[in-house]
């Protein structure tokens, strides 16, 4: 019979709340699965951005009439099965204590299906007492619209169906299901006609729409298996599932965790158990494990969740279940830190398939490297530099053309398009930002560093003496003296100088920042040296900077003056003042605007600091995990005001953003190996060395066309004239009374630059002729000398 009702309500994801993230270590198992609220939220197969499932749970139904919903109306245990795997065990119990339900979950190491090992315990009365119903909300392919369900026979007994285009879903249990029924969210569903009902009428088919599985227990049998079970065809997962529950669920848990402790017992970077850090590290090296891709060897996703994923539907096909390359490489790093040098090469090999002709990468994008969006961030081309560098030291590049490569094609858009980024870290605003100069400056001596190695020193000469003209101008570009954003702090590096207008020359205090998601009525934007952030502490990690440099120190203590919230477990920060990236003020969900909470990775930055002065970083340490989840998953934000119970909101407890966020995880590892190594973790020597330890100063300004100098001052001797393919330029240094033609040459990049002698100057200006295109620039670009500065 046909569901009625169809297409049913407009489908939502789930919470991203998680207690915990799990998948087989064995690349033969392509599934994953998400714990939220005591059940099985989103399940992603065959890779980990496509999610398939919004949740998993169990309704009961009582003699006395009740109707319980595991996920709401239940309460909560919640453990892991064995310190070193995510296989976990769930306990949850009717507050009345008439019942509870036991589940053991793990996935089939041979093959995609998540295992469910149920158990109903009868704490008061019989078990003739009590009904209960699995139910499935299916999201085949990251959509909960247009999917299709059925109820089948597989193997002479019941099961049930899912489907969308190529992926299907099938669920059995090795206790024969009483009943089964399909239909639409909130009109046939099982959940509508047992709550409303409390009777469940067979329906065997629901198509094109937003469907839900349903199927009522066998409770004479005390334990069973339930496989939920994926494939890339009807038959392919129909197969699947009976496979999988001709084996004993204790013979797959134990294997499962056996291969887990395999990988854990390798990684020599992990403490001993009875250190009180080793819980949350061992746990952040799973949740890093779990989200480094089996089928796309080396793709890091950013988590997999959908932030407030109870307001979000299918137009929020991506979520956080992307690869973003900065995430991916603060994982990759995490991975070095643990001993797991495999999963950083993989990464770094993944990176180089996915690099764009122009030596860039996409903002972000899905794991067979199609973009989501599309914006340009210069530290995203500038990390996968540091990585292979890296790598470089440890001696464990295996293809150096290929690597090398990739490191020459990102040196160019590098040159070519820095200083100023399209976007910050944060991915809402261009100009420049301390954060993003701190990675490519830090990038083009490591570039430099590789290619001299290689005996391309024209390469690295030219690189370092752009990165010493960069790191030259953070303070002019980035650091103002009359800051707002507290009267008794007016020393400190903005967030972001702006580029608009372009101002190669000019100081900050000249551009309004936009801000981004602010509350309707809301100020959309400041005076750039009203907004502070804490990019400016990547300066002193990537070694351009002393953490007892003048600038810094000031800004720091602007930086916990305004963003600083101690809470009861320790300090954590806001990303910048004005952040609109949060829930709204009253606790309902982030839907494109709201009030931005406290970061946790942001102590990890703050600690790697204080370590840097040579203090202890044990408060960050601690603040981190205090911040995690009963899981031990770290969230990207967590809330920082009063409690709102209805809205599953608590001071210092995890907000409704991502969870778990592996750049949070990663930091946390990286905090942590700097602790036991007593210095920074990722802090360059061959940096530090140019520019703390032996500061190098650069006497040569650059003009390009993303960077169009109007002046020179007395101290400037060479002007480095760099355009993106080969021309001839013509210049003069005495308004055309005479002039010079010159052949730009080549940098080994593909860059093509001419060096003027500035000493004794007054004036240059020049304009080129390409001869590729055989034809002038038409027009002329000018730069004058400034007496004093």
């Amino acid at each position: 019979m046909q569901a009625p009702g169809a297409p049913g309500l407009e489908p939502r994801w789930t919470s991203s709340d998680k207690m915990a993230v799990g998948t087989s270590i064995a690349g033969t198992s392509r599934v994953w699965f998400t714990l939220s609220h005591g059940i099985l939220n989103e399940i992603y197969f065959p890779r980990m951005d496509q999610a398939n499932t919004r949740d998993a749970q169990f309704l009961v139904l009582t003699h006395d009439g009740r109707f319980l919903e595991e996920k709401r109306d239940l309460r909560h245990e919640f453990h892991y099965i064995d310190p070193d795997a995510p296989a976990f065990e769930l306990i949850n119990t009717d507050p009345q204590s008439t019942f509870r339900i036991i589940k053991r979950i793990v996935t089939w190491p041979d093959g995609n299906v998540v295992i469910q090992q149920f158990r109903f315990e009868v704490l008061k009365g019989s078990i003739e007492d009590f009904r209960v119903f699995l139910l499935v909300a299916p999201h085949i392919g990251n959509q909960g619209a247009h999917n299709n369900a059925q109820i089948i026979t597989l193997r002479e007994e019941p099961a049930l169906l899912a489907w969308r285009e190529a992926t299907a879903l099938c669920i059995q249990s090795t206790a024969k299901f009483r009943s089964c029924s399909v239909g639409y969210v909130g009109a046939s569903d099982g959940w509508t006609q047992l709550y409303y009902r409390r009777t469940l009428e067979a329906y065997d088919e629901a198509l094109d729409g937003n469907v839900a599985l349903t199927a009522e227990l066998d409770l004479t049998e005390p334990e069973q298996m339930i496989a939920l079970a994926f494939g890339r065809s009807i038959q392919e997962a129909k197969f699947t599932a009976s496979l999988a529950l001709l084996h004993p669920y204790y013979t797959i848990e134990q294997r499962y965790i056996q291969e887990w402790r395999e990988y854990m017992s390798g990684l020599s970077g992990l403490l001993p158990y009875d250190d009180p850090h080793s819980r949350e590290q061992r746990i952040s090296a799973m949740v890093l494990k779990i989200h480094h891709g089996k089928l796309f060897p080396g793709g890091i996703i950013a988590s997999l969740s959908i932030p407030w994923g109870n307001a979000a539907g299918d137009g929020n096909m991506g979520g956080y279940h992307l690869v973003w390359p900065r995430d991916m490489v603060e994982a990759a790093q995490a991975f070095i830190a643990l001993g797991d040098i495999e999963a950083a090469w993989q990464a770094l090999l993944f990176l180089i398939a996915t690099q764009k002709a122009d030596g860039s990468w996409p903002q972000n994008f899905w794991l067979d490297g199609v973009p989501y969006w599309s914006g340009s961030q210069l530290d995203e081309t500038a990390f996968p530099i540091h990585l292979a560098y890296h790598l470089w030291q440890l001696k464990d590049i295996k293809n150096q053309r290929a690597v090398y490569g990739m490191v020459k094609k990102a040196l160019r858009y590098i040159c070519l398009s820095g200083p100023v980024t399209q976007q910050d870290r944060w991915e809402e605003d261009g100009g420049y930002s301390p954060s993003t100069l701190a990675a490519t400056i830090s990038a083009l001596i490591l570039g430099a560093d590789l290619a001299r190695q290689q005996g391309d020193d024209n390469i690295a000469e030219f690189c370092e003496h752009l990165a010493d003209y960069w790191q030259g101008r953070i303070d002019k570009w980035t650091f103002t003296e009359h800051g707002q954003v507290d009267p008794r702090f007016p020393r400190h590096y903005v967030r972001i100088h702006v580029s608009v207008p372009p101002s190669p020359d000019g100081r900050v205090e000249h551009g309004y920042v936009p801000i981004k998601n602010v509350l309707p009525g809301e100020p959309n934007q400041y005076p750039e040296e009203a907004v502070i952030d804490g990019g400016f502490l990547e300066l002193v990690r990537y070694g351009l900077k002393s953490p007892r440099d003048p600038h810094i120190v000031d800004s720091v203590a602007a930086y916990d003056a305004v963003l600083k919230v101690d809470l009861p477990y320790g300090p954590l920060w806001h990303r910048y003042n004005h952040d609109g990236y949060g829930e709204m003020p009253d606790g309902s969900p982030f839907q494109g605007a709201g009030q931005g909470r406290l970061w946790p990775l942001l102590a990890g930055e703050r600690g790697h600091y204080a370590l840097a002065l040579g203090e202890s970083p044990e408060p960050y340490l601690r603040a981190m995990e205090g911040a995690s989840s009963v899981g031990g998953m770290i969230p990207e934000q967590v809330w920082d005001q009063p409690d709102i119970p209805e809205k599953e909101l608590f001071f210092g407890r995890p907000s409704g953003s991502a969870m778990p966020l592996v750049w949070a995880h990663a930091e946390y590892i990286k905090l942590l190996r700097s602790a036991m190594d007593g210095r920074v973790f990722e802090m360059p020597d061959v940096v530090k060395m140019r520019y703390t330890m032996h500061p190098t100063h650069s006497h040569m300004v650059f003009w390009q066309f993303n960077h169009k100098r109007h002046h020179f001052y007395p101290s400037d001797e060479t002007l480095r004239i760099v355009v993106p393919q080969h021309a001839e330029c013509v210049f003069t240094t005495n308004a055309w009374k005479t002039h010079q033609m010159q052949d730009m040459k080549d940098n080994g990049l593909g860059v093509y630059f001419f060096d003027v002698d500035l000493k004794g100057q007054e004036m240059v200006e020049f304009t080129f002729y390409w001869p590729d295109a055989g034809h002038w620039e038409g027009q002329n670009y000018r730069l004058d000398l400034i007496k004093t500065s």
